[in-house]
């Protein structure tokens, strides 16, 4: 339904008229070059942005919207001349392309001394616009009421302006997909690559990227370029991102990988609905760089959110083992359990074991062992975590029950990494033998934490898998 929406915010003749006019696009490009704003140039900067973002929304351009987004980033990185210029510029642009995000049209109503009135409308499943209105004397009121919470962000983020009038949202995929990046490619100071100082991106336009991810009608794909883009801008943007906001970019985070989630790659286009094995791939991955260790409490959160994925024997592999090697990205603190992390990766490795033995030609296994095998090693000797340290766990923490259990797991992920193998002039799959589990099944049994507390329904330690035949293989180059 998203690839067929279209939403025009203008019309041909309107965006020639702007083009045309001398109080319009000329009008526009001015402003950027004058160093300071005036009410006169702020109204034209209004103006252009509306003009550009709107833009994007029309179908015409549909096949040129790369080419549009980069024009908009051209305006903020090269055309505005001043800093005063650039802030009102990047302000108005952060407005006008929120909206274009939004799930729904609205309309905010709110007269002095009147009650807030927030209508929302989307389409139902007829096909039909519906809309829900919220009434409340104040916003506190508004928050107060069950099922209220879209109003009362809404009301919060246009009360003051919508560029669009509420107007903006339910927009095609293409457009979604292009806006979500263009949030992330601000570039309000330029770096230098001489020094390795990268380009420090637009710090505000986080929040409307967390709206983006906590948006429970949002594609996950679409959530999936927010989330990258959170990352580049803690890590770059400018001003500097502090604690406070850095922790809400993760609390977000956490909260979509509580959210219901896909289990099987082969079940994904019929569990559409549900969060996708790659967006939580990709969570996992993000939460590690943002660098938080700890929360406003003390408590490890990313530590203890990362370590929750990996040990949950309902998530598909793939999103366990990008928790385990995200783990080893994380800033990590002196309250890192050593020996229970240890124990969880070998508990992973061996249910891993037992799924591989049971499907070995399965095509994600080959990424899981890798991605387990990252957990204790960096990709390479200039990798580092957000905390600074060499990546990887045995990078971080060079102790005596991370070694032992690397020990133990490489030899499984060796075997793995090189299948298929020829056997008999065929190619085949071969399982994980006995032999080769025995060493991490040992030491498991004989290193088990005391605050260990297996997963509801899960065994904490593999049982050692019968022998089994080797799987065939397509031979490199069959047409079979």
């Amino acid at each position: 339904m998203v690839m067929r929406m279209n939403n025009p915010l203008m019309k041909s003749d309107a965006e020639l008229a702007f083009r045309r006019s001398r109080k319009g696009l000329s009008s526009f490009s001015r402003a950027l070059k004058t160093g300071t704003v005036s009410t006169g140039s702020r109204e034209a900067i209004q103006q252009g942005v509306r003009w550009y973002v709107a833009r994007l929304t029309m179908p015409g351009y549909r096949d040129n919207l790369s080419k549009l987004r980069r024009n908009i980033a051209e305006l903020v990185r090269v055309q505005a001349r001043s800093e005063s210029v650039r802030d009102v510029l990047v302000q108005e642009l952060n407005l006008a392309l929120a909206e274009l995000l939004e799930s729904s049209k609205f309309k905010i109503t709110h007269a002095e001394g009147q009650p807030i009135v927030v209508e929302i409308t989307r389409p139902g499943r007829d096909g039909k616009d519906q809309t829900t209105t919220f009434k409340g004397k104040d916003l506190n009121a508004l928050q107060a009421q069950k099922g209220a919470a879209e109003a009362a962000r809404l009301y919060e983020k246009y009360s003051a302006r919508a560029v669009f009038d509420g107007k903006g949202g339910l927009q095609n995929f293409h457009v979604r997909l292009n806006v979500a990046c263009l949030l992330s490619e601000f570039v309000v100071e330029r770096g230098d690559v001489n020094r390795g100082t990268p380009d420090a991106r637009y710090t505000p336009a986080s929040l409307t990227l967390c709206d983006v991810v906590d948006d429970p009608l949002q594609l996950d794909a679409i959530k999936v370029v927010a989330v990258r883009g959170l990352v580049r801008i803690m890590q770059t943007g400018k001003p500097k991102p502090d604690y406070d906001r850095r922790l809400k970019v993760v609390q977000c985070m956490i909260k979509q990988l509580d959210r219901p989630f896909q289990r099987s790659v082969l079940r994904q286009e019929m569990e559409s609905h549900l969060q996708h094995i790659w967006y939580q791939e990709v969570l996992a991955e993000s939460l590690a760089a943002i660098g938080i260790r700890e929360d406003n409490q003390n408590r490890p959160i990313v530590e203890t959110a990362l370590a929750k994925i990996l040990a949950d024997s309902q998530r598909h592999f793939l999103a366990r083992t990008a928790a385990g090697k995200a783990l080893g990205r994380a800033n990590l603190g002196g309250s890192f359990d050593n020996e229970l992390r240890s124990y969880q990766l070998a508990v992973l490795a061996s249910q891993m074991t037992d799924a591989y033995n049971k499907a070995p030609a399965a095509g994600y296994w080959n990424r899981c062992f890798q991605q387990l095998y990252f957990a204790f090693k960096a990709v390479n000797r200039d990798e580092k975590s957000s905390g600074g340290r060499p990546a990887g766990l045995l990078g971080q923490f060079p102790s005596v029950p991370l070694q032992n259990a690397y020990s133990r797991i490489v030899p499984l992920v060796a075997h793995v990494i090189v299948q298929p193998v020829e056997v008999n002039g065929k190619f085949s799959y071969l399982p994980i033998s006995s032999e080769a589990l025995k060493p991490l099944i040992d030491w498991m049994g004989e290193n088990r934490p005391a605050n260990y507390q297996p997963p509801r329904g899960t065994s904490p330690v593999s049982k050692q898998p019968a022998e089994k035949k080797a799987v065939p293989a397509v031979a490199p180059g069959s047409s079979k």
